[in-house]
């Protein structure tokens, strides 16, 4: 989810406070796809097995994982395209009430025979049947297919963000306006923004899925979305290692409070109050903030005859 809000906010400046519910259609997609065979709807011979304990099956992680890419992509084109007008305060509030409708939407009884309401999807399969005892048996294949997605995600990003595009999202932040005179289509670079990031949350979703087996709508509330925002504002606005380490912060920081149950969330608050007034760029920014952040001092004309012109006389 990191690396896809970081596109959508931290290269294109668009603050979405619904971003959780990107990652809830990657989940449910792969619950609802890993769930089709107890539907009735697939059996396991329609499945075309590779190698030992890797087959793709209408009902198996590895078909469902496209489709979920797939469909918050499409997700993201129509939360987008109804609010590429809107900016600031007007944008978040119109974000955050898209994941709330989708939170309600996931537990409501109108979804029931699908997603489950409030009891959810359950018993979602591994993404590799491997035998116990072996290196990708259990949890820890998860850890690997993340570790994977990860790296390519982090590739594309940054290739996305050096990209002519890249650099539209990046002028689109600083002044809407002026991109525009530039050249610059705000409503197809701003939807592009949005429909990128989606894909990226909508993986994680899938990941995620596959990783704890189930999925309820409960999952899907505004404390993810904003967490996510506050990982991208401590690792650094569009930078992508600033998303791994605001990732580790951010998780890593309540781990070591927890002794102090009743307070670690106090504890949590102060010090990212105390990163914003000293690290007011994140801990890792990026190379383009820090450039822009950056001063150089002045340069002394390399010709005697040549002086600055607030110092030439009448």
């Amino acid at each position: 989810m990191g690396f896809g809000l970081n596109i959508t906010l931290g290269l294109a400046g668009l603050l979405d406070l619904g971003f959780v519910a990107f990652f809830a259609v990657g989940a449910y997609t792969v619950g609802l796809f890993t769930s089709l065979s107890e539907l009735g709807l697939f059996t396991d011979s329609q499945c075309l097995a590779l190698w030992d304990g890797f087959a793709v099956c209408p009902q198996s992680f590895w078909f469902a994982v496209p489709l979920a890419i797939l469909l918050a992509m499409a997700f993201g084109a129509f939360l987008g395209l109804p609010i590429l007008g809107i900016r600031g305060d007007y944008l978040a509030i119109a974000t955050l009430g898209f994941g709330e409708i989708i939170r309600i939407l996931a537990g409501s009884d109108l979804l029931l025979p699908w997603l489950g309401g409030p009891q959810g999807v359950i018993n979602i399969p591994k993404p590799i049947d491997a035998p116990p005892g072996t290196p990708l048996a259990g949890a820890t294949q998860i850890y690997y297919i993340g570790l994977v997605c990860a790296a390519v995600i982090w590739f594309v990003a940054i290739r996305l963000r050096d990209s002519r595009l890249g650099r539209a999202w990046i002028a689109i932040r600083e002044d809407e306006d002026v991109a525009e005179a530039l050249g610059v289509s705000l409503v197809q670079t701003k939807l592009l923004a949005y429909m990128l990031g989606a894909a990226f949350a909508g993986l994680g979703g899938a990941v995620f899925a596959g990783l704890i087996g189930s999925v309820f709508y409960t999952d899907i509330n505004l404390f993810v979305s904003i967490n996510v925002v506050a990982l991208i504002i401590v690792g650094g606005m569009g930078s992508f290692p600033g998303v791994v380490v605001g990732a580790i912060f951010l998780i890593g920081l309540p781990e070591l409070f927890r002794e102090f149950a009743e307070y670690r969330f106090l504890f949590y608050g102060m010090a990212l109050i105390a990163m914003m007034i000293y690290r007011p760029g994140g801990l890792l920014p990026s190379k383009i903030a820090q450039r822009e952040l950056h001063v150089p001092d002045a340069v002394a004309p390399t010709d005697p005859g040549m002086v600055p012109v607030g110092e030439r006389g009448a």
